[in-house]
């Protein structure tokens, strides 16, 4: 793990450690510069004061960037600052700052400046510790802004992978394979049954209506989804008629719970393309839910010439789900069953 300190890190801090400096000592930067041939009795409007002051401010600001640069990261978004670590933060840099002036102090002896010595140490205390509140301050709104940063970019990544997502389903619902056995099946029962037929177009269009309209939410509710599986299983089951099965234990109040779109749909689609599905080998997809995640699983049944595919709706919304609520799918397989878990998102309160 790289524990250095970014470049541009060091140059932002030696920046604001050198306004935070100019800040606090204007008023006798001013002093030195225009009115010092008016004060020639004292020594505390000297230049070599005002260095020394400056000097002081200027390090113990550094030293507060630094330090805590280690104890609450600003640059790392990744690293939350909680409670705990701010007090244990605050207790570090109060005691490297004090530390720092008692320091200082001693060098002041070695000047000899003409000044009062309580009442400037008093002084020397007060204006430093204030400007270690600053620098502090300021480091916290590094994180902050960062952090705002962080989540805006996150927030275009989802919206892009969301986009990404929802143009493969509905590039494989509307590609010339789909449509193709789609229409024969449906010219099949056309002749066959009509009645059939009749359903199998409402279905259809209920199933391209959806994954159309889906584009404009990152969030569906499992009643949403599930009501769109019925239609795409229907579709699936002309097919394949009952040599596919389907099992649903949905549990009671998961209803509401929120998944990105077209998740049961990719899971499902990704169990009949893997699989033989024949009168000898009949597949059944089991949905179930708990109060906590979705599980969709089915019987390994290899094909004899295994399709390809790029993985990509599995891919996808695994970085949806981590994007979005920070979880992650959970994707098991032994020598029988392929399972994957799917964590709900909670609504919005």
């Amino acid at each position: 793990m790289n524990k250095s300190i970014p470049a541009n890190y060091i140059r932002t801090a030696l920046v604001l450690s050198l306004v935070i400096s100019l800040t606090i000592h204007f008023s006798l930067m001013t002093t030195v510069l225009f009115e010092q041939g008016h004060r020639h009795r004292d020594d505390y409007f000297t230049l070599p004061f005002f260095v020394y002051e400056f000097f002081t401010t200027f390090v113990v600001a550094t030293v507060v960037f630094f330090m805590n640069y280690f104890l609450i990261p600003p640059f790392d978004v990744r690293k939350k600052i909680n409670l705990k670590k701010t007090v244990i933060s605050l207790i570090v840099t109060f005691v490297a700052v004090t530390m720092l002036l008692f320091a200082f102090l001693g060098l002041r002896n070695v000047f000899h400046f003409n000044i009062n010595l309580h009442r400037h140490t008093e002084e020397l205390f007060s204006r430093n510790y204030f400007g270690a509140a600053i620098a502090y301050v300021s480091l916290i709104i590094i994180h902050l802004l960062r952090l705002k940063k962080h989540m805006e970019l996150e927030n275009e990544k989802l919206r892009n992978e969301s986009l990404q997502s929802q143009f493969e389903s509905l590039k494989n619902q509307l590609s010339p394979h789909f449509l193709f056995n789609s229409l024969t099946a449906l010219k099949t029962l056309i002749d066959d049954s009509p009645v059939q037929a009749k359903q199998y177009v409402n279905h259809l269009s209920q199933v391209l209506r959806y994954t159309l309209q889906r584009n404009r939410k990152q969030l569906v509710t499992l009643a949403e989804e599930l009501e769109f599986t019925e239609s795409y299983i229907f579709l699936l089951k002309i097919r394949y008629d009952e040599n596919l099965r389907v099992s649903m234990k949905i549990k009671e109040g998961t209803k509401n719970l929120l998944l990105p779109p077209l998740t049961i749909q990719t899971l499902v689609e990704n169990a009949v393309k893997h699989n033989e599905i024949s009168k000898d080998f009949p597949l059944t997809i089991h949905i179930e839910t708990t109060e906590t995640e979705l599980l969709v699983k089915n019987k390994i049944q290899q094909k004899m010439t295994p399709e390809e595919g790029t993985g990509i709706g599995l891919t996808n919304l695994s970085k949806l789900l981590r994007i979005i609520g920070e979880k992650n799918i959970i994707i098991s397989r032994n020598e029988d069953v392929f399972s994957v878990e799917v964590p709900f998102l909670k609504p919005e309160k």
